[in-house]
């Protein structure tokens, strides 16, 4: 959201809030129907029977939450690291994260911003006066920008509905933050018109402590523009199944035989049918072309798969014997979608680290460390051929450090430290290949 300057030039009231309320909730009319589909609540539930005797089978192939859950897993499988240059600490930091499970929140905050094309996350000073992480849905927060060149952020804001015991909405509240503080307004009705300034106090990381995550630069979900192909995909799937269950229920035509309802009645349960010379009988139905019917679920499958770029792991092209470079070669399309969304995330991360550093230094725990001499490592969660990883650190001996090649191995988190024992130990990194030559 992006807003003139001018508007805050007499500070954060209470009229203007609401007003940006109410724009935000405008905006967001698309986000229920991105969960709804995330969730299994497609369209096709909503198609009503023509008639009563109408077949209405209403079957979900859950393509987005196979596209969310699929892409979720490559990018978030594997926790991010933090690799630092010589001479730097980042200990207070990475504790930090480790304490509060930094890599399930990446794994929240990924899975809404692959749903909704945005989320948020809110650092805030817990009681042991440490920093704390909580990842905020795009449904009811947002953040406000200048109309300047650099679009600088202004304010964030996360609001919200109370609740009752009995779950009823008991008035409104909202939480804004600028560069120094943080301010709560609330209400006793459920209009945010009728907020007031409750409270305000300063949060001591001397910029906005809520960072915006971006899918991509249009600000879409990963299936949002499948939506169509999605539901042509359900649609045809559940026509095939009324089709076949018609098939079954056909009308039955007699020719040259009359039949009052008891003896319709006892055709239908004994099967029996007696007529006279001429007499005939036979079944009304539609020609049933499930070779055609197959070609368009196989099409529309394929351009969703080719259009999302998320693979279909059950494809037969993905065999159980592919090499790693073959299997990456096969997940081209893929990476370039993820790298693109790695870069707004790394982005985000890069904020979040800042923040906590800031906060650390003005508790005197650590020294300041320039955000650029801070690597924040993606690992991609494949399947990694041990034999030719063990082989590339021995031939590379010399050639790259020790922490580099460390780094290369899954199943070590924090290279640098890995380095530091295993010189302590007298290790060898020939040994991480020793395996290579069993026999």
């Amino acid at each position: 959201m992006i807003i003139d300057e001018e508007y805050f030039k007499d500070g954060i009231d209470e009229k203007l809030i609401a007003k940006l309320i109410r724009r935000h909730q405008r905006e967001t009319a698309k986000y229920k129907k991105l969960i709804d589909y995330y969730k299994g609540e497609h369209e096709i539930i909503s198609r009503q029977k023509a008639s009563e005797s109408t077949a209405n089978n209403r079957i979900i192939c859950n393509h987005a939450k196979y596209i969310i859950d699929m892409t979720k897993s490559y990018l978030m499988g594997n926790p991010i690291s933090y690799t630092v240059s010589e001479g730097y600490d980042i200990e207070p930091v990475k504790n930090a994260f480790l304490v509060q499970d930094m890599a399930s929140l990446d794994n929240s905050i990924e899975k809404q911003m692959s749903i909704y094309g945005k989320s948020f996350e809110y650092i805030y000073i817990d009681e042991k006066s440490e920093p704390k992480s909580v990842s905020l849905s795009p449904v009811n927060t947002f953040m406000v920008y200048s109309a300047t060149v650099d679009k600088k952020p202004v304010l964030a804001a996360h609001y919200y509905y109370k609740r009752d015991v009995d779950g009823t909405d008991d008035g409104v509240e909202c939480m804004v933050c600028d560069n120094t503080s943080v301010y709560i307004f609330k209400s006793d009705k459920n209009n945010f018109d009728t907020m007031k300034l409750a409270s305000a106090r300063p949060h001591f990381f001397d910029e906005i402590p809520m960072i915006e995550y971006r899918n991509n630069e249009e600000e879409q979900g990963d299936f949002e523009q499948l939506i169509p192909l999605i539901d042509a995909y359900n649609m045809l799937t559940s026509d095939r199944v009324n089709d076949k269950e018609q098939f079954v229920d056909s009308f039955l035509f007699l020719q040259g035989v009359e039949l009052d309802d008891e003896q319709a009645k006892k055709l239908r349960e004994e099967k029996i049918l007696m007529g006279y010379e001429g007499a005939s009988a036979k079944y009304l139905s539609k020609v049933m072309t499930e070779s055609d019917i197959q070609v368009l679920a196989d099409s529309l499958r394929r351009d969703i798969h080719r259009f999302s770029m998320v693979p279909d792991l059950s494809d037969d092209h993905f065999g159980n014997n592919l090499s790693g470079v073959a299997i990456k070669y096969k997940l081209m399309g893929f990476e370039q979608q993820v790298r693109n969304k790695e870069r707004y995330f790394a982005k985000a991360l890069k904020k979040r680290f800042m923040l906590y550093t800031k906060y650390y230094v003005l508790k005197g725990k650590m020294d300041y460390v320039p955000i650029h001499r801070v690597d924040i490592v993606f690992t991609r969660n494949l399947p990694e051929n041990e034999l030719e990883i063990s082989q590339m650190i021995k031939n590379l001996q010399g050639i790259a450090s020790k922490e580099t090649l460390l780094s290369q191995l899954s199943f070590v988190a924090d290279p640098k430290e890995e380095a530091v024992l295993s010189d302590n130990e007298n290790f060898d990194l020939e040994s991480c290949a020793a395996f290579t030559n069993i026999n």
